[in-house]
């Protein structure tokens, strides 16, 4: 009769209430987070084959660099974790291999992350001894290398290790004592682990308010810290404490975010343990198919990755699943599947929901005895997981926690009152310090005012001199030139020595020398005037220029500028030289590009450079000659290249070659810099 009951009051609470009778309100937090979007489980195996195709990719750059060094140690390391996501056994000699190859290295930091990446290796196969050994060891190397970050995610991992054994106190004791570690740029990301694994521990001791906290905590800093694979885990841990509150719709919200998520980021096992969760809300409630569709391909791929941990929770729905079908022959083989699973790795909450679906599948059997006994294995796993005891020392260590909380803040405000006091009175000695100091900053000014002006001042001079200087080189040069060689050719003419066609002839010259000596004065004094230093005013200038030398000589000037040519106000000395530069390369054409019929002036922008294309279609002086093709060799091309130097630019000259050898005209290019560079 006592059997009966007892198994009668286990059947009373696992029973499902009517539908919708227990699935509370969605909680009010979860309309924050809706804006993730949910989506349809994605197939294991596509993650699968993504991993396959990185395998290939680390294997053949280790192929590459053979080198026993640092980076072979972190290629080692990216190698074992992809491995591991598809057969957790196949990564033991990578990470042997690596955590060798830092030891021979003597590098503590590579030493230490290698150490964790094998302990991470035992935790994922429950072997926590040896994980309990690697943890320990690889914290003394963060420590040794004064590595915060490291000693954190040690923490992280021993809180990990004691919460799968059931030992929630000693896991919460990890979180508070890794999270008491300051909070900086390099341990920010591993602090909000930390408070996902605290709130996990708080959800299986059933405070499901500080596990609510901890979880939202984490997923603000992940989510303002842009940490996708902290916002993934921080939801499944939000849709666990949904889930143990019967909230089958907040947590079924919450899994598919979570899923959406790992999905994006191709986290396999994350991927695996949200579909998990699935199955197990469909279970609840009641939509059977749906969990036998998630259930069944967990367990396999759980099966096919080593993933041990997984095992029990997928053979423990397929079990549930089947005892709501009404098939106990299969939800108790599952459910003894699920029992042996668990304690293969230790797993005492495992055990309990063995124990607990095989009570209800022996009682509904009317075998009354072995629901019994599973009843009363399933009271001792309860008993052990929360003992009063662990409760006792679960709620010392949190007040112990929220204790040193206040006396931090204790501390940092006093230390702040402190630096304020500081702070004032180094203000008030700043204030005498300056009075003492304005009279000497006064005079120190109005001397360094006075030497600036000085400089100023010959600056100036030395400019007008310059000026003067070009001046009068350059109507000594050109003008004075051409104006000695018109007296010269009026003075024949008054002798009239020569014939009537002779005449005809010095006459000719006469005005061309005049038109000439007129154009260079227009030249120097449009050089002079500070109203023709805009770039719009040079170009201007240019294409005038252009049309007045080519025009006559049956040469076509195609001038090029862009539309949207931004305004730039050229010194003088640029101006200058560019247009030097440009009527030498119109002159060029004119002496030296036979057969000639069309010039292109091709302007435009390059960053902070002018670029200026002189284009002909003209033949060399030489076409027989070998070095014809290659350069024009005058003296005018020299001169483009000296005051190309002259104002920081650059000139390129030489043939245009068609793709079938033959020289098809010639190219000057300038490069000038602008004042904005």
């Amino acid at each position: 009769m006592m059997q009966r009951m007892l198994v009668a009051a286990a059947l009373w609470a696992w029973s499902p209430l009517p539908a919708g009778a227990q699935d509370q309100p969605a909680p009010k937090d979860l309309l924050t987070f809706t804006s993730l979007g949910a989506s349809t489980p994605k197939l294991p195996n596509q993650l699968l084959r993504r991993q396959k195709v990185r395998i290939d990719s680390i294997k053949t750059l280790l192929s590459a660099s053979p080198e026993r060094d640092s980076k072979r140690v972190v290629l080692l390391t990216h190698l074992a974790e992809e491995i591991k996501l598809q057969n957790v056994n196949a990564a033991l000699p990578v990470l042997k291999e690596a955590v060798a190859l830092a030891r021979s290295l003597n590098n503590d930091k590579l030493i230490a992350e290698t150490l964790l990446d094998l302990a991470d290796y035992h935790i994922v196969l429950a072997e926590y001894l040896p994980a309990t050994k690697y943890l320990a060891e690889a914290r003394a190397q963060f420590a040794k290398a004064r590595n915060l970050g490291g000693e954190v995610r040690s923490l992280g991992r021993l809180a990990l290790v004691a919460e799968q054994q059931g030992q929630y106190a000693a896991s919460l004791a990890h979180c508070l004592q890794g999270l008491a570690i300051p909070v900086t740029n390099d341990t920010r990301r591993f602090h909000t682990s930390l408070k996902i694994q605290a709130g996990n521990t708080f959800n299986k001791l059933g405070d499901y308010a500080h596990a609510r906290d901890y979880f939202l905590d984490a997923l603000q800093v992940a989510r303002n810290q842009d940490y996708p694979d902290r916002i993934n885990l921080a939801l499944g841990g939000l849709g666990d404490v949904c889930l143990k509150q019967k909230q089958w719709v907040a947590a079924r919200v919450y899994y598919q975010q979570s899923l959406a998520v790992s999905q994006r980021l191709g986290n396999a096992p994350e991927v695996l343990a949200m579909q998990l969760n699935l199955a197990e809300i469909s279970e609840r409630q009641g939509q059977l198919a749906e969990a036998f569709a998630l259930g069944y391909p967990a367990l396999r791929q759980s099966v096919v990755t080593g993933r041990l941990l997984a095992i029990p929770r997928a053979e423990g729905v397929l079990a549930r699943a089947f005892l709501r079908q009404g098939q106990t022959d299969s939800a108790i083989t599952y459910g003894r599947r699920s029992l042996a699973s668990s304690q293969r790795v230790g797993s005492l909450e495992g055990s309990r929901a063995a124990n607990e679906v095989l009570a209800l599948a022996y009682a509904k059997q009317k075998n009354f005895a072995q629901a019994y006994l599973a009843s009363l294995g399933r009271k001792a796993f309860n008993d052990s997981l929360l003992s009063e005891a662990t409760g006792r020392r679960t709620a010392a260590l949190q007040l112990n926690y929220e204790l040193g909380k206040q006396q931090a803040q204790i501390k940092l405000l006093t230390q702040q009152a402190r630096l304020q006091d500081q702070q004032r009175e180094l203000s008030r000695l700043r204030q005498q310090n300056q009075l003492i100091g304005l009279g000497g900053l006064g005079v120190l000014t109005a001397l360094v005012a006075g030497f600036f002006f000085w400089q100023y001042r010959q600056r100036h001079i030395s400019r007008e001199n310059d000026l003067r200087a070009r001046l009068a080189a350059d109507l000594r040069d050109d003008v004075g030139t051409l104006l000695r060689q018109i007296s010269l050719q009026s003075n024949l003419l008054q002798e009239g020595l020569a014939d009537a066609a002779g005449q005809r002839l010095q006459i000719s010259r006469l005005s061309d020398n005049s038109r000439y000596a007129v154009r260079q004065l227009n030249d120097v004094v449009w050089s002079l005037d500070t109203q023709n230093d805009n770039l719009k005013d040079l170009l201007i200038r240019m294409r005038d220029y252009g049309y007045e030398v080519l025009t006559p000589r049956r040469v076509a000037l195609c001038f090029e500028v862009p539309d949207n040519l931004p305004t730039f106000r050229l010194p003088a000395r640029l101006r200058r030289n560019l247009y030097l530069i440009y009527k030498e390369c119109l002159q060029n054409v004119l002496k030296h590009a036979h057969g000639a019929t069309r010039t292109t002036v091709r302007v435009r922008l390059e960053g902070p450079q002018l670029l200026i294309d002189v284009i002909d279609n003209g033949q060399p002086d030489s076409p027989n000659a070998p070095e014809a093709t290659l350069r024009r060799a005058t003296q005018g091309l020299e001169n483009v290249d000296v005051r190309a130097a002259a104002m920081g630019g650059a000139a390129t000259t030489g043939p245009i070659i068609s793709t079938e050898g033959v020289v098809t005209g010639f190219r000057v290019r300038i490069a000038a810099p602008l004042p904005s560079a």
